[in-house]
């Protein structure tokens, strides 16, 4: 379900693309999160067949599958460091098949995968094999938990004497507050474990502190989500940062409890939350990832909402993210902000939308809006001819991938110059931007049609400088040479590349 809406959509990997065939990775990560918290809410369910089963069962069999899944992770990358050493070995004696082999997309696939069913049943027949490396693993988890708890609280501490100011002033603050509350909430479940050991008394302390830090540590991370959503709008990272402060919050209000109480087992409501949570984590995988909530969807919304309500500038405006990063919806939003009319910032609103929207049909001729939005003209202050502009460069010679969407979000400069001494300026285009060794194609109106008449090679920065400036002079011997800086520039052939010293004005 979760494939077949990104495949339709494609907002995790642009635009939709009908020969992709594989999810985006992300997709895939997530529903391999969402299948294994499923089973392993089912499962110890039906095993004690009740609807909620008893919170050991849920331990055991959680953190026993985690093992198997990193140990056989752990063995497919042994396996492929061992196949990718015997295909250089190979190599090395002029048989590259097997190198050849390990590249290629259908074995690689099915291999790794077959690696990891190898990994899971190998570890599968030796319960007590995993029961040892769990414990093991959990105990030196619980034990990095005072460490994570003294960090967390000194930076609690720090914050009265720092303000929150430098954090707010990054993009990532509540990335990196949420990050820390995750780490406590796993920390504190490994150092907690099933509840029926009694825990040491420095582990029992550091969860009680880490359930209370997590409070202001949410409260933190959403502040600064409000604040960065009101000042720019939704975007796909914020809404899912909005759903992990949710989850982050539900374990905060079970662990502050569990950390406040002072009768029974010590933390206890862990349990609770945990089971809770788990399936508030999965509701949350299934709204982000299909049309219920699809962040792409309401970022777009929002994002083209503040554009229309004039809080966001036309020229401030992230078109790329309709462009490359919100799949159909970012494209739907784009032909109607293209279609736009009526007020001036309107018109600019559909300017910009159509540059952005070319982008997606790379080839296709240049409207003449856009072509003129991406040449800058010389002198400054001149503009292109409108008969320019309009014309059909799709029936032409493209010389100049400014006639194109080939790269619509790319810039040329274009100068206007009478090469021939007519009174009538030619253009000399060139997608270049640089300030020396410019080739330049130049176009003459003949016929009521532009044509390119030859090529202009200006190798030199002051002569560059001269041509931006105005100051281009006709040749009189021929009528067919530039002077630029004082030295002619032979139109057609190119120039030499050398560039002697100027003779004066």
């Amino acid at each position: 379900m979760f494939g077949w809406h990104d495949l339709a959509v494609g907002e995790w990997s642009g635009l939709p693309n009908p020969e992709r065939i594989d999810p985006a990775f992300p997709v895939v990560l997530m529903s391999a999160v969402f299948v294994f918290v499923g089973h392993h809410l089912v499962g110890p369910a039906d095993e004690a067949k009740k609807l909620v089963a008893p919170y050991p069962l849920y331990f055991d069999w959680a953190w026993k599958d985690a093992v198997q899944v990193a140990l056989s992770v752990a063995f497919i990358g042994v396996l492929w460091v061992l196949l990718e050493l015997g295909g250089e070995l190979f190599a090395l004696i002029g048989i590259r098949a097997l190198k050849e082999l390990l590249e290629k997309g259908w074995f690689a696939g099915p291999l790794t995968g077959a690696g990891f069913a190898a990994g899971v049943q190998l570890t599968d027949v030796r319960v007590a094999l995993i029961r040892g490396v769990r414990l093991v693993g959990l105990a030196l988890l619980s034990w990095l938990l005072p460490v994570m708890t003294v960090l967390i609280v000194a930076f609690l501490a720090a914050l009265p004497f720092t303000g929150l100011a430098p954090l707010f002033g990054t993009r990532s603050g509540a990335g990196t507050v949420l990050s820390a509350s995750a780490a406590l909430i796993v920390l504190t479940s490994a150092a907690y474990q099933d509840g029926a050991a009694k825990a040491p008394a420095v582990l029992r302390w550091s969860a009680r502190a880490a359930g209370l830090a997590l409070v202001p540590l949410t409260l933190i991370a959403a502040d600064a989500l409000w604040q960065r959503i009101a000042q720019y709008g939704l975007t796909p990272a914020r809404i899912e940062a909005i759903a992990c402060a949710v989850i982050s919050a539900g374990f905060a209000a079970g662990y502050a409890l569990g950390a406040a109480r002072r009768t029974g087992p010590w933390m206890a409501p862990l349990e609770l939350t945990n089971v809770v949570m788990a399936r508030v984590a999965m509701l949350a995988i299934l709204v982000l990832f299909t049309p219920i909530a699809d962040p792409a969807r309401l970022s777009v919304d929002d994002q083209v909402g503040r554009l229309l309500a004039g809080k966001t500038a036309p020229d401030k405006f992230d078109f790329d993210f309709l462009t490359y990063k919100a799949g159909r919806y970012g494209s739907d939003a784009l032909a109607r902000l293209a279609a736009l009319k009526g007020s001036p910032r309107n018109a600019q609103i559909a300017s910009l939308a159509q540059v952005a929207k070319a982008a997606q049909n790379p080839g296709q001729p240049a409207l003449p809006q856009t072509l003129a939005q991406r040449v800058t003209v010389y002198p400054i202050g001149q503009s292109l001819p409108p008969s320019f502009l309009s014309q059909d460069w799709s029936s032409q010679p493209q010389y100049q991938s400014c006639f194109t969407n080939i790269d619509p979000l790319s810039h040329c400069q274009a100068f206007l110059v009478d090469i021939d001494g007519d009174g009538v300026d030619e253009v000399l285009l060139t997608s270049q931007t640089g300030d020396a060794g410019l080739n330049l194609d130049a176009f003459r109106l003949a016929g009521g049609t532009w044509k390119r008449v030859g090529e202009l090679d200006v190798a030199c920065a002051d002569q560059v400088a001269a041509l931006r400036a105005g100051q281009a002079k006709t040749a009189p011997r021929t009528g067919l040479d530039v002077i630029l800086a004082g030295r002619p520039v032979r139109f057609d052939p190119p120039l030499a590349e050398d560039c002697p010293p100027a003779k004066g004005p």
